[in-house]
């Protein structure tokens, strides 16, 4: 048997799972990358960086910075479970 304030918490704790469950709907389906091989339409060499070395969101259009420098993501591509391309035009300083 649980004592009155031992109810009222279980209680309490019931009440804001029910008030949560209606609002929580987004589910994410997409892989979360830990590498992203990069490719550069100039010429310069690919190469495979870790997924904390990217500041920015990967979504095409948007910009991204690696090493005090930003690009733009042209496209991306899914090599595998974990590597996500990402074709990077660079912009100008």
């Amino acid at each position: 048997m649980l004592s009155k304030k031992n109810q009222n918490y279980l209680n309490d704790i019931n009440n804001r799972i029910k008030k949560r469950q209606g609002k929580i709907n987004i589910i994410t389906t997409h892989l979360i990358p830990e590498k992203y091989e990069l490719v550069f339409p100039n010429g310069a060499p690919n190469r495979i960086i870790s997924a904390k070395e990217l500041q920015g969101k990967n979504t095409e259009g948007s910009i991204v910075h690696l090493n005090g420098s930003s690009y733009k993501v042209v496209k991306r591509l899914f090599i595998s479970r974990t590597v996500l391309q990402l074709h990077l035009d660079n912009l100008l300083p």
